[in-house]
């Protein structure tokens, strides 16, 4: 199985509420900046397992069009298939086999009333961030069953949820390796970046009126770049190996977020409370895939109470 496609593109199957009921949908997340996609990808590029091609599919999220037309062929087979428009909060039917259903017909979106909260992951690289994202992810699912919670990563180091549900630990370090895109290191892509952030403040925008939660990873470095997509979060969670690199989380978070933890990470299988208010503080270990399978309990529940709205 060929996996360096989801270096470039994340696929999530949920579910979008509308007027006419819950339809099921295809999140489409590009992980480095649009430019960078490469089309040699598409030869590989594998459809969710849980997709159930024998249901309705709305293609939802911003992409290139030769994806979209790719997307839409590797669908044809399904009931009807349509595509999300942002701007109007409709899925436009673009192909259909059933008489309910015609192309250029619209399903209104139900957005939320309110905008539901958005936790930000941050800290300093090899701290645990995208272990933390994605336990905690699948923690808060297990609990709220009836619940869509969507993480998205806005960081360009190829690391999407896929690195995390392969058995396959050496491929999955080998590709991180070879395909990361390390574009504020070169002077060719680093112009990117404030579209980069922006693009991805627009795609949580537009989550929060659709999920139930998001919870968002920023990557390693606190960089005033980040703000637009700082200012679309609600909470913060900081996960650092160095007590000395806090404080600037707490500065680019602070003034807008309300912070919900701060993380001791250690190498060491360990659980130790610091600190429950103002916010919690922990120390805790190991963040690694496959040694932390479950967040500690007293984190779960101040995540719970504290995006509980």
């Amino acid at each position: 199985m060929n996996l360096d496609w989801q270096k470039q593109v994340s696929l999530e199957v949920t579910q979008l509420k509308t007027t006419e009921g819950n339809y099921q949908t295809l999140l489409i997340n590009l992980l480095p900046p649009r430019e960078l996609i490469a089309t040699d990808i598409l030869p590989h590029l594998e459809l969710p397992s849980e997709l159930d091609l024998n249901r309705e599919v709305i293609l939802f999220g911003q992409a290139p069009i030769w994806l979209y037309v790719n997307l839409t062929e590797r669908c044809r087979s399904v009931p009807w298939l349509a595509c999300y428009d942002a701007r109007k909060n409709v899925a436009v039917i673009i192909q259909s086999q059933v008489a309910e259903k015609a192309p250029g017909d619209t399903i209104s979106a139900l957005l939320n009333q309110t905008p539901c909260p958005a936790i930000l992951i941050g800290g300093p690289p090899d701290s645990g961030k995208s272990v933390l994202a994605n336990t905690l992810r699948w923690d808060l699912l297990k609990k709220n069953l009836n619940k869509q919670i969507f993480l998205h990563r806005a960081n360009w180091d190829g690391q999407g949820n896929w690195a995390y549900e392969t058995a396959n630990r050496q491929l999955v370090k080998r590709l991180v390796r070879e395909n990361e895109f390390r574009i504020h290191e070169s002077d060719l892509t680093r112009h990117l970046i404030p579209d980069y952030f922006e693009k991805n403040r627009r795609d949580v925008k537009n989550l929060r009126e659709l999920v139930d939660l998001v919870i968002v990873d920023v990557g390693g470095k606190p960089q005033p770049e980040k703000m637009p997509l700082v200012e679309q979060c609600t909470h913060y969670i900081i996960i650092s190996k160095s007590r000395e690199q806090i404080g600037e989380w707490h500065e680019l978070c602070r003034p807008k977020l309300q912070p919900l933890a701060v993380i001791h990470s250690v190498l060491k299988t360990r659980i130790d409370v610091l600190s429950t208010n103002p916010f919690l503080e922990i120390v805790a270990g190991i963040w690694r895939e496959g040694e932390m399978l479950t967040v500690p309990d007293v984190l779960l529940d101040a995540v719970i109470v504290g995006t509980r709205h």
